[in-house]
């Protein structure tokens, strides 16, 4: 029988008066009431000139009149990210930007999971990557798993971002529920030279030196930005350092830049921890450590040159190398026994079946039985309800030969390279006597990955959880890895905007997509592991906007994307049993000693392959503005989207660092956004509402074994319907400054999420993590034309509160002090604790 779901609180008290959950039905009806009651005229009036803001609609640059872009599009200014001040670019789009939000799955400011609209842009490995990310034009996701690398994006030096809502073909692969890109700062854009520096709570400071200029159609610009704390967690200090330099030349028809950027960064980023922790210590953590190390250089060249009055051509080529050192101190699955007076290393021995029989390790392990083979025999004939399968790695050791079950060293290197090239050619020739843009283009894309990764047995300290300096220096073979992989994907596209009427854009596009995804086992001994897979498909788009008043736009649009399973979802997912239990058979090896899981980021499995994901959207909105006063006007954005994924990925957990990668027939992400911003004298504002249904939209089991409700495979039972966890389905955000003089502003942002379904529990049968609501403050002070003091409060109330969550082992598996009698597999990420910090810009 299924059991109810115990709902959580819809949104902070804080919100709860004014919003309540809405379906996006009623959301629809929404949007048509609202411009129902526009003063919307019935043939559009010809008003005042207004400044055309043309926006990017292909990845190389080549770009649009906005207003005649049949989807939504957000964006912000480097004037804008000064001013917010926020950790990184990530925090900055969840105070901004609409249906934008973090969930702390690493609680560390440089690590955390972006949703928008229930898609994802994340640095794990772990999840199901949904947003295309472009830097100047170049694709940044990285080749192995698509993640996405925040802490490698210096804030200081980016000139301005733009967020594009749906599933656009024209920017690639990936871009199932939108688009992000970044343009970096050149020096004619940006003259003069910038220091600034920030410090404040955790020990944390950021500080960065900018100089650019220009001349004779020459120009240069230079940026170095650092990032260093302690973090508000135990164990949990963090740096990073990124320089990014451009040189540039524009003439008369054309323009090149040239930019090189090298990043590093040392991330401690310590993971969720367990409810009962959070319960005594919010700052502690569950084990540690969980270094993530980045090596980056990048280089790239784009390019813009008018060929004739109407043609111009345009494009960008990049190369990044980016290298990724991975320690991560864990819990331990494996046990030691004495076996004939010699300590053996065992897995399969679990507490919980042991205590289920009325016995524990001292009863087994000091020399009863003459092999794991014997002591296996022996637990299965005492008639218990679960079938005991040991493994002895006596055979599969290296090293010191120093036993410990305590705790595990995951060591892993992957080194990323990408490099690619996308060329367009725009014509604005007229078409039957309408203005009409046409844009062709072709892109290319290689990305070669290679994975390393050993496992470490280590001792733990029963204090902190920590293994640093622990390692007994003996490795577990069988769990090693040696693997490298190659992307390629070639693309064709085009779009054309036609102007049908006065009023009416009409928008056509289409964007082919070739990809072939290859897996190559390095050691010998693996060859399940040796694959090559091949994704084509042909994705169209087709929107219209119709500007029917001169304060009044409508647009609609239906777009199809898709994005081919990254190397390491084809290597780890449900499908690789048999394949690697034939394998086994092949080799001589017991099949059952095949493991269920994949150690993220520290183990692959093989073939068969998953299927490409298919997104399919239908977009309503409209924007505008109405006037208030002759000065005064409510500008105004609102619409609703309907995004079906056919075949698409889901991390199924099976532990907190461990899981399989699976296909879902179907799922669904539908909803309603909503802005409002305009100035009324001194104050600038801007309020947000979204409402995002996630959900799945087919039945089928899903791996959970630590799950209440799972049966004895392990399983848990989805139905339609069900939500799919780590997105919130309400969000609200209000953000305003005020000037209080010509030299002081003061400004504060809210931002109110409801709660979302845990990591696991795909089955939406437990209780979801609670809604919350922060308040932070900021100020800043123009002391003189060259001096800006600035100040801000984040979490102003110290709340406590919670953005993400998942089911993970029983703490008390790990048998040290504190934890060994923790017994709730629940765990959350818990959100940063009120803070302040205090900064100074100098300009020369």
């Amino acid at each position: 029988m299924r059991a109810t779901p115990l709902t959580g609180s819809a949104l902070s008290p804080l919100l709860s008066p004014v919003f309540s959950p809405v379906s996006s039905t009623s959301a629809l009806l929404s949007l048509s009431a609202l411009l129902a009651l526009l003063p919307l005229p019935l043939s559009a009036q010809t008003g005042s000139p207004e400044q055309i803001t043309v926006v990017g609609v292909v990845p190389g640059g080549a770009g649009i009149d906005r207003a005649k872009v049949p989807y939504p599009i957000q964006s912000a200014s480097a004037d804008e990210l000064a001013q917010a001040s926020n950790a990184s670019l990530a925090d900055f789009l969840r105070r901004g930007f609409g249906s934008v939000s973090l969930n702390d799955a690493q609680n560390n400011p440089l690590q955390p999971d972006l949703q928008y609209r229930g898609f994802t842009a994340s640095p794990l490995l772990g999840l199901a990557q949904g947003l295309s990310v472009y830097q100047n034009g170049a694709r940044i996701n990285e080749p192995l798993g698509d993640s996405v690398n925040w802490d490698l994006m210096p804030q200081s030096a980016i000139a301005g971002v733009t967020l594009a809502g749906g599933t656009n073909p024209l920017f690639g692969l990936n871009s199932l529920g939108g688009s992000l890109g970044i343009q970096m700062k050149n020096g004619f854009d940006f003259t003069g030279s910038q220091v600034g520096v920030r410090t404040g709570s955790f020990g944390r400071t950021t500080a960065f030196a900018e100089t650019g200029g220009n001349a004779d159609g020459f120009a240069y610009y230079l940026n170095i930005e650092s990032f260093e704390e302690d973090g508000w967690r135990d164990q949990s200090a963090s740096d990073a350092l990124n320089a990014y330099a451009s040189l540039g030349w524009r003439g008369e028809r054309g323009q090149i830049n040239l930019d090189l950027q090298k990043g590093d960064s040392d991330l401690r980023g310590n993971g969720a921890a367990p409810v009962e922790l959070l319960a005594l210590n919010r700052a502690a953590v569950f084990t540690a450590p969980d270094i993530t190390e980045n090596d980056l250089l990048m280089a790239g060249v784009d390019f813009a040159f008018t060929l004739s009055e109407h043609h111009s051509l345009s494009g960008t080529l990049f190369n990044r190398r980016n290298t990724t050192d991975a320690f991560n101190g864990d819990g331990s699955e494996f046990g030691v026994c004495s076996f004939g007076g010699v300590a053996t290393l065992i897995e399969g021995l679990k507490d919980d079946d042991l205590e289920e029989l009325g016995l524990d390790d001292d009863d087994l392990c000091d020399d009863q039985f003459a092999s794991a083979d014997a002591l296996e025999d022996f637990l299965n004939g005492l008639g218990s309800d679960d079938e005991f399968n040991l493994e002895d790695f006596s055979d599969h050791l290296s090293g010191t030969g120093l036993l410990s079950d305590e705790a595990i060293n995951n060591i892993s290197r992957r080194t990323q390279r990408s490099r690619g090239i996308d060329l367009q050619w725009r014509s604005s020739a007229p078409l039957a006597g309408r203005e009409n843009t046409f844009i062709l283009g072709a892109g290319y894309y290689r990305g070669l990955s290679d994975f390393d990764s050993v496992l470490e047995l280590s001792r733990l300290d029963p204090l902190t959880r920590v293994t640093t300096g622990l390692g007994t220096g003996t490795f577990v073979d069988a769990e090693a890895t040696s693997v490298t992989t190659a992307t390629r994907s070639t693309s064709l596209y085009f779009t054309n905007v036609l102007q049908v009427s006065d009023s009416i854009a009409l928008t056509l596009s289409a964007r082919a997509n070739d990809t072939d995804v290859s897996l190559l086992d390095l050691s010998g001994v693996r060859p399940e592991l040796n694959g090559e897979h091949r994704f084509t498909r042909i994705n169209p788009a087709l929107g219209m906007t119709w500007q029917a008043h001169t304060d009044h736009a409508l647009y609609a649009s239906y777009s199809e994307s898709s994005r081919a399973p990254t190397p390491i979802e084809l290597a780890c997912n449900e499908g690789v049993f048999e394949v690697a239990q034939r394998f086994a058979l092949e080799r001589g090896d017991d099949p059952d000693d095949i493991d269920f899981e994949c150690r993220l980021p520290n183990a692959f499995l093989a073939d068969p392959p998953l299927e490409q994901v298919v997104a399919k959207n239908i977009e309503l909105g409209a924007r505008g503005q109405i006037p208030l006063s002759a000065s005064t006007a409510l500008f105004y954005e609102i619409g609703a989207f309907n995004t079906v994924n056919r075949d698409d990925i889901l991390f199924q957990t099976t532990g907190r660092s461990t899981g399989l990668f699976a296909n879902v027939d179907k799922t669904r992400r539908r909803g309603f956004e909503s802005k409002l911003f305009g100035q009324i004298g001194a104050l600038e504002w801007m309020a947000a509402f979204s409402h995002i249904e996630a959900t799945f939209e087919s039945d089928f089991a899903a791996l959970s074994p630590n799950h209440d409700f799972a049966d004895d495979e392990g399983e848990i039972h989805v139905q339609r319907g069900d939500s799919i966890p780590g997105i919130p389905e309400q969000q609200f955000k209000l953000v305003a400054d005020y000037a209080l003089s010509e030299q002081w502003q003061l400004g504060v942002d809210l931002l109110a999420n409801s709660g979302q379904t845990l990591r696991g529990d795909e089955s939406n049968q437990l209780t979801p993590t609670g809604g919350y609501g922060i308040i932070n403050l900021r100020t800043r002070y123009q002391l003189s034309d060259a001096i800006e003091f600035y100040a801000r409060v984040d979490n102003l109330l110290d709340r406590d509160y919670e953005t993400f969550g998942l089911l993970g082992e029983e703490p008390g598996e790990v048998d040290v002090p504190l934890i060994s009698d923790m017994t709730i597999p629940r765990f959350l990420g818990a959100g940063q604790p009120r803070a302040a910090f205090v900064g100074l810009r100098v300009t020369f």
